[in-house]
């Protein structure tokens, strides 16, 4: 049978057609690693969505519901797709119109950022932050390291600072420790052993002026 070419013409602008279509993520199945795009009234099976990188060095960003998609159909058939992700709409409009920033911005409202013109890193985080380095952690700056930490920082290491250290706020030991100190030591203002004066103006009881010397505090 000799076949019908209007068919034939049919079925080519239908898999032309469907070679690259814009869509809406309408399903995410994290565990399979696969989305489902709606483009119009067609919804499509489940299809591996494109990572920036999925090799031995590997990505985790999954797609969200709602955002916008280009489906691939290679040869044609929307079976055999493969969803890419990313592009802005009135739902999802861009986060920054900078040409200088390099920013994402997640749902909980955290935020990281890096402004080459300025060579500034900044993330803002409604959480908490952890670094697990089984090596050693290193931070270099040539100007100011500030970190302010509303709740209080706790850190678990033993930790050499190479520089001076200047204390705003106060200083506390807990009962058990030990402070040793080799160097000379200068203080400026009272000194205090168990609630008694030790500074150089502090007065002994029952002492007499003369060339002896004084005993302990009392």
């Amino acid at each position: 049978m000799t076949p019908n070419p209007s068919h034939s013409a049919a079925e080519l602008l239908r898999l032309i057609h469907n070679l690259i279509r814009l869509g809406t993520i309408a399903e995410v199945d994290h565990k399979a690693v696969r989305v489902r795009v709606a483009i119009g009234e067609l919804l499509t099976d489940w299809l591996p969505w494109i990572e920036q990188r999925a090799g031995t060095t590997r990505d985790w960003n999954p797609p969200t519901i709602g955002e916008q998609a280009i489906v691939f159909s290679p040869g044609g058939d929307i079976a055999a797709a493969v969803a890419l992700s990313g592009i802005n709409s009135a739902a999802h409009p861009a986060p920054s119109s900078s040409p200088d920033k390099w920013l994402r911005k997640f749902p909980d409202g955290a935020v990281i950022e890096y402004d080459h013109a300025a060579s500034h890193l900044q993330a803002t985080l409604p959480g908490s932050a952890g670094i697990n380095a089984q090596g050693a952690v290193e931070i270099t700056t040539a100007a100011t390291l500030t970190a302010t930490a509303s709740g209080g920082a706790t850190l678990n290491a033993n930790t050499i600072i190479n520089g001076n250290l200047t204390l705003n706020g106060n200083f506390s030991q807990p009962s058990g420790q030990t402070a040793t100190m080799a160097g000379d030591v200068a203080f400026t203002g009272a000194v205090t052993s168990n609630g008694k004066d030790i500074s150089a103006n502090h007065k002994h009881k029952g002492v007499q002026s003369g060339s002896s010397n004084s005993g302990g505090v009392v």
